[in-house]
């Protein structure tokens, strides 16, 4: 199955326009058609992280406008074939698909490795787990009582949002792609009030690059198993 879902997501990359050298590297087979192929929305991550492995800027050209919290927005969309692709083009391992406890395991280990790794302390804490074998049922974005009422708690949000602001961009993208991967939707609670969070996508994948955490961001979204 792992072998199935690599040689198709090497055709989906294909489809748009992209194949890997036997470096490892990412190219295009073709600009025309990695300049006009039809992308489905759900192929939109893995599609938008193919091409910043090639060339950022085009990238950007070829998805417009387009923030790192829309692309993780849609992880919840993505198929095996899409996962994978986007794991490829990040250069992670082909993520796993055996069993969904062991998706589920993978996913939460790779975020408590992530948070500790990337110092994203500030924004994130360990709570009393609600759900079973993925470390991430115990992780929460900082600014609730997880504990007793799940109502909000003012002067930690006002300390997780300047925590926030005074971040490097690296950290700043991974603190957006843990927070969207835990409530893929328009943020309406947390980093708002003037936290600058609209960052383009393919500005956010040449960050990853350029700091070497692109392996580490793909293996997390990859593996997303719900939360």
């Amino acid at each position: 199955m792992q072998l199935d879902y690599h040689t198709k997501a090497l055709r989906r990359l294909a489809e748009i326009g992209v194949h890997i050298l036997p470096s490892g590297q990412f190219a295009f087979t073709d600009v025309g058609t990695a300049s006009e192929a039809y992308v489905h929305h759900s192929t939109v991550p893995a599609a938008l992280a193919a091409y910043a492995a090639v060339n950022p800027t085009f990238a950007g050209g070829r998805f417009p406008g387009l923030t790192l919290t829309a692309i993780v927005d849609k992880v919840p969309c993505m198929d095996g074939e899409e996962y994978t692709a986007l794991a490829l083009a990040c250069g992670a391992e082909v993520p796993t698909f055996e069993s969904s406890g062991k998706r589920l395991r993978v996913f939460g280990q790779t975020l408590l490795d992530i948070l500790e790794r990337y110092e994203l302390y500030g924004c994130f804490e360990r709570v009393k787990p609600y759900g079973s074998e993925g470390h991430h049922y115990s992780v929460r974005p900082i600014g609730f009582d997880w504990g007793g009422s799940w109502a909000p708690v003012p002067e930690r949000m006002k300390a997780m949002r300047k925590c926030y602001r005074s971040m490097t961009p690296l950290q700043q993208v991974i603190t957006l792609t843990v927070l969207h991967l835990y409530r893929p939707e328009r943020d309406t609670h947390f980093l708002i009030g003037g936290c600058p969070t609209k960052i383009l996508a393919a500005d956010a994948m040449k960050i990853l690059h350029s700091n070497g955490a692109a392996a580490d961001w793909g293996r997390l979204v990859s593996h997303y198993a719900g939360w």
